[in-house]
């Protein structure tokens, strides 16, 4: 297959990794496992791992240089902007995603959700349920992922009130609008947050049509939070200003509807009144220069300083 040849592509698989030597091999076996008949490439990159996950990305580009794409860094860019790096450098007409510790589980889950969209024009992208397991893949099944609400047909009210996704990372495919653009008309992605890029993403997907999401388990999402990973999420629950971090960032995406997509509606209200509450409370019980500065930012950039004001005085009255 002829990757440079820009028609030929059908579907873009973007594989985005960062110290998975225990998983990348998995997550590369389950594209190349799909049974189909498009035309399709892998593009991976290797956000400046530290461990052997470049070696084994190597071996398999070397192994199969018809459809994979290495992009090895040496500096650590975060998450988002190494991933809008690879957007720029797609070609297919479809876009997939898969993050380096999560696999596709059914080998027919490309050729499925490229065939709902050549039939449903109407839809921007598709996704599917899928299977949580933990850091060694056992599965577990009651569990499904805290931020995604895969609800059959999934529009911008519905992001806007719940904020959530219709699906994980993995189980998506979208239409790819970004062939042929400017990689910095997309720079916002990762200015909003360096890391967290889901919900950025589906804002701009959903600003272009709705999303359909099947009942079928297509994919596996591996949950991990344990201290000293370097996943995200083991990360984020480490971090003990998380609820400020979450809340700014809902702040700084309405902040980009506002100017882009005239859309004045808060973002996942109940959402960031928890986040504000929770962060009000820890100013108290932990009280230091750094929180006051941090909670005075959130009323700041809040959009509604009076409305959050009362919350902290709300907060403190229940506290007592």
């Amino acid at each position: 297959m002829d990757i440079l040849g820009k028609n030929a592509i059908d579907v873009s698989v973007i594989m985005l990794t960062y110290n998975h030597e225990d998983y990348i091999a998995q997550a590369i076996e389950s594209v190349l496992m799909q049974e189909t008949s498009l035309r399709y490439e892998l593009i991976i990159g290797d956000d400046a791992s530290t461990d052997r996950t470049p070696e084994i990305v190597r071996e398999y580009a070397r192994k199969y240089p018809d459809i994979i794409r290495a992009v090895l860094r040496e500096k650590n860019l975060g998450a988002n902007r190494n991933y809008l790096n690879i957007v720029s450098k797609q070609f297919g007409r479809y876009t997939a995603t898969l993050e380096g510790d999560d696999f596709w589980i059914d080998p027919q889950k490309m050729q499925k959700q490229y065939d709902f969209l050549e039939a449903h024009s109407e839809y921007i992208g598709c996704c599917s349920k899928c299977l949580v397991v933990n850091e060694t893949g056992i599965p577990d099944y009651t569990k499904t992922p805290g931020f995604v609400w895969n609800k059959k047909v999934f529009t911008m009210e519905d992001y806007l009130t719940r904020w959530k996704v219709p699906g994980q990372a993995g189980s998506m495919m979208v239409r790819n609008y970004c062939l042929g653009a400017d990689a910095e008309d997309y720079a916002f992605t990762y200015q909003i947050h360096p890391m967290v890029g889901d919900k950025t993403w589906m804002l701009s997907h959903l600003s272009k049509g709705k999303i359909y999401c099947s009942n079928e388990i297509l994919s596996a999402y591996r949950s991990v939070n344990k201290i000293g990973k370097s996943n995200y999420f083991s990360q984020h629950y480490a971090n003990p200003y998380r609820n400020h971090d979450m809340f700014l960032y809902s702040c700084r995406l309405e902040d980009w509807a506002r100017k882009n997509l005239g859309i004045y509606d808060e973002i996942g209200k109940q959402q960031k009144k928890t986040r504000f509450c929770r962060f009000a409370e820890e100013c108290v019980r932990e009280l230091s220069a750094k929180r006051l500065w941090y909670l005075i930012e959130m009323l700041v950039h809040s959009h509604a300083p009076g409305k959050y004001a009362w919350y902290i005085l709300k907060t403190l009255i229940e506290m007592e």
